[in-house]
């Protein structure tokens, strides 16, 4: 099983974005999560040892202005997990904050993703995060901005998202102080979790230690969870943890689809969820052309199958 999710990890770390973003940083970032096993299987891992748990996803990236909506990296992956854990017997519920719950449900109708879709306030220590820091049995973040070592949220380029998101970090903490599972997945080294690789993050990445907001801090998160997944992508990340519990379970259909894919991209741009990469309503995801990521999506439903097949040859 480690082998095939260093499969899974070595497809979705490829340094594949446009230039003016951490294309090539995420590697380096994923490798220093890796040293023990491929980070996929901790996951995974993980999960398995917690049948039936209750759990928190948490994604959203709004940008008043810019993509009021949100972005579509973040909700279609969660949608996606989601589904998968639900159809393992999770009890799952995905929080995003008001501006992007339209387009995650929609992306939940898309994949037949039953999972309650719940607003996440936004203040900081709120009576519903320390409630769900209570309440929740597991977190994973995805795409989900956290504050540096001062306390401010940043975009990937160093700008300022205070007052514009959730900020959370206080609710993964509190689960971290109580010993639960909480897993980060991001790309940018500006999300929740690069706070267990603080300091290398903050030499590897451009804006690792400055960033345009005059905080003087860097964009690098300070907040750590159990597991952080550094991908290309952050929804790759998501679809890939579908694809290893694809193959733990040998159940091929909790994979994400190209088909599925295509049409969730595809439905992004009149729902107005950006891509984030250019901030554009188009048939992209975090600067790549739609069709990568659907040939992503069929490489990794590919190694599921691969994975779940055995070949006898007599030549």
């Amino acid at each position: 099983m480690d082998f095939v999710c260093g499969n899974i990890d070595r497809l979705i770390t490829v340094g594949i974005r446009p230039m003016g973003v951490p294309r090539k940083n995420m590697a380096k970032l994923y490798e220093l999560c890796a040293k023990d096993a491929p980070v996929s299987f901790k996951i995974i891992r993980s999960l398995m040892e917690r049948p039936g748990m209750k759990l928190g996803i948490f994604t959203g990236a709004a940008l008043p202005g810019k993509f009021p909506n949100g972005e579509n990296d973040g909700p279609l992956g969660s949608a996606a997990l989601a589904r998968a854990l639900e159809q393992l017997g999770y009890d799952v519920t995905i929080y995003t904050e008001v501006e992007c719950i339209a387009g995650l449900r929609e992306m939940q109708r898309i994949l037949h993703c039953k999972a309650p879709a719940v607003v996440l306030e936004k203040e900081a220590g709120c009576p519903q995060h320390r409630r769900l820091a209570a309440e929740l049995d597991a977190a994973i973040t995805i795409e989900k901005v956290g504050v540096n070592a001062k306390g401010i949220q940043h975009s990937i380029t160093g700008h300022s998202r205070n007052g514009v998101r959730a900020m959370m970090d206080g609710l993964i903490e509190e689960m971290n102080a109580m010993g639960k599972l909480t897993v980060g997945i991001g790309d940018g080294g500006n999300e929740i979790g690069f706070g267990n690789i603080y300091e290398e993050a903050r030499e590897i990445l451009p804006t690792g230690k400055t960033c345009v907001c005059g905080c003087g801090d860097g964009v690098v998160t300070a907040t750590r969870v159990t597991h952080l997944y550094p991908v290309a992508i952050s929804n790759w990340g998501a679809y890939a943890l579908c694809a290893g519990l694809a193959v733990w379970n040998k159940r091929p259909e909790l994979a994400v689809t190209p088909e599925e894919e295509h049409r969730m991209l595809s439905e992004s741009v009149p729902l107005g969820l950006a891509d984030g990469g250019t901030g554009l309503f188009r048939y992209a995801l975090d600067g790549i052309g739609g069709e990568a990521s659907v040939a992503c999506v069929r490489i990794l439903q590919e190694l599921v199958m691969i994975s779940l097949k055995t070949v006898s040859r007599d030549f």
